[in-house]
Formats: C-alpha cells, structure tokens, sequence
C-alpha cells in the first residue's frame, strides 16, 4: 500500500516547479524530515543516487553518515582492486 497525493492542476501550475522538480523536493524532505535512506529518495525522485546525492550538496544539506558507514566504507576501499591493475591493495597509515 502507498500513498497517493493528488495535486489539483491549476495548484500545481501555481508552485512555478516542473513535476520533476516537485518530486525532487518531496524526496529531499522525506530525506532531511524522516531520515529516509538517500538511494530509497533518489528512487522516489526519479534520479540516480548519485544526482540525488549531488542535489543535497547544492542545498547544503548534511549527509546522514554515521561511524559504522565508515567502517563499511574503510573495509570496502582496503578490498578494492587498485585502477592501475597492479596486485597491491591500498594501505591507510
């Protein structure tokens, strides 16, 4: 089950926004008011995570990034083949 809102046209037409941008802004708000996980509001958006990503940045809003993210992020990158081909894996200091 989901939630439809139905917007009246002429209403609609009032805001000065495209229907893209409407469903921009509603997915930034799901974001900053109820914390919803940014690739679930891209989705809603219509746009990729990482536009979605880059449009938070243009508003100044902060990304939801908590210590345990981190660690994630640290384990991934240690595991991640380097660009250049070579065998070495990256080392942090």
């Amino acid at each position: 089950m989901g939630i439809i809102i139905n917007i009246p046209e002429p209403d609609f037409e009032g805001l000065g926004k495209t229907e893209a941008e409407a469903r921009l802004d509603i997915a930034v708000f799901f974001y900053t008011n109820w914390h919803m996980p940014p690739g679930r509001c891209a989705a809603y958006a219509g746009v990729p995570k990482v536009v979605f990503m880059d449009e938070l940045g243009k508003r100044k809003i902060p990304i939801h990034y908590d210590l345990a993210a981190l660690e994630q992020d640290i384990k991934n990158w240690k595991n991640f083949p380097p660009a250049n081909g070579s065998s070495q894996r990256h080392h942090l200091p």
